[in-house]
């Protein structure tokens, strides 16, 4: 008998909590960047934050989260490598962070997840398993890579005006605002005293005092004291694929002023009158120019994340003993996203220079 997903998820999340039980010595350095370390503790906690972080998405399937904590070893030290990689930086550039700037971003970061007494900061510390003096070192680190980030690649991402009207040229059809009617609707009612000849011969009634120049609200209501009629309806502005097939084909060659012939449909016969068009346009490139501009800016800055992340590990003399799980991290290793001040979620690796209890020889200079 197959197991079934269930079982398999359970498998799978047992299985992703079970090495950290079996790594041995958790002062045993795991990565060294330069003078930055890491130790199989510090695997353990971001393992296990990242293995919690996995199950509790609700946006994942059940076959997602299998797949991610299949390779959640490599994820994990990935992770921490690039996070020594800019730690490092950041300690060859002096970057400095002060105890204010610590508090304006995690006051910051409470205002954006809706947190406002001291009673839900620490209930959330506790669902994420930091403590204060935690929470602040992640913050303390993580603004250090912001600064790394913005000294060193930010420049390089840069995106000048020409850069932006090339892409609108080039990107024309994002920008297209597409053909639109706007329509009115009156429908004449099915009716069993009518019949269908009647119905018909109501319908070209209506369409033809319309073209004749009769409003089509006053007509409506001398139908509708009848129950001949429903409406008329404001359709408001339509597409093309808004309609029904067999309404747009009736309708959208018309201009402002004309109505279309009768259309068999749910409920009766059905007649859109052509209140206004508009013809398909493009943006003008000063309305979209913000929109072009940060989509740009973030693709290259992506681009160069990832070259400077590369240049980095080029640079860097790295010392890697992870455990077997995560042994392939460096070819799994993502380029970061590096805005990483959401620290709530997942506890980081104590990256500390100089850490008395780990078990390596003094490092190399940087």
């Amino acid at each position: 008998m197959k197991p079934t997903l269930e079982e398999k998820t359970l498998l799978v999340i047992v299985a992703a909590f079970l090495p950290t039980l079996a790594l041995g010595n958790t002062n045993r350095i795991v990565l060294r960047v330069n003078d930055r370390i890491a130790t199989t503790y510090d695997y353990q906690v971001r393992r296990a934050a990242r293995a919690r972080a996995l199950l509790d998405a609700p946006q994942l399937t059940e076959e997602e989260k299998q797949e991610r904590l299949s390779r959640i070893g490599e994820a994990t030290m990935s992770a921490i490598f690039e996070e020594l990689l800019l730690l490092s930086r950041a300690d060859q550039l002096d970057v400095e962070i002060s105890q204010s700037d610590i508090d304006e971003a995690i006051q910051r970061t409470m205002e954006s997840m809706g947190i406002k007494t001291p009673q839900d900061f620490q209930a959330a510390l506790q669902a994420s398993g930091m403590t204060a003096e935690d929470l602040r070192a992640q913050y303390h680190r993580n603004l250090m890579m912001r600064q790394v980030m913005g000294r060193d690649v930010q420049a390089r991402a840069a995106v000048e005006e020409e850069d932006l009207r090339r892409y609108y040229h080039s990107h024309s059809e994002e920008f297209e605002i597409p053909e639109r009617l706007h329509l009115q609707e009156i429908v004449v009612l099915e009716s069993n005293d009518l019949g269908a000849e009647g119905m018909a011969r109501i319908a070209q009634e209506i369409r033809d005092k319309y073209l004749a120049g009769d409003d089509l609200s006053e007509l409506a209501e001398t139908y509708a004291a009848d129950g001949l009629t429903a409406g008329p309806f404001d359709l408001g502005w339509v597409e093309v694929g808004d309609l029904d097939r067999e309404l747009e084909e009736a309708v959208w060659q018309l201009q402002p002023g004309e109505m279309g012939e009768p259309v068999l449909a749910r409920g009766g016969l059905h007649l859109l009158a052509v209140l206004e068009r508009q013809e398909a346009t493009l943006r003008p490139f000063a309305e979209v120019k913000e929109q072009i501009g940060a989509r740009e800016r973030d693709r290259r800055f992506n681009e160069e994340v990832e070259k400077y992340m590369a240049e980095l590990e080029a640079k860097s003399y790295i010392v890697a003993d992870p455990p077997p799980e995560a042994a392939g991290f460096r070819a799994a290793a993502p380029v970061p996203t590096v805005d990483p001040l959401d620290v709530l979620d997942e506890p980081a690796a104590d990256t500390s220079e100089d850490n008395p209890d780990s078990e390596d020889e003094s490092p190399p200079p940087r």
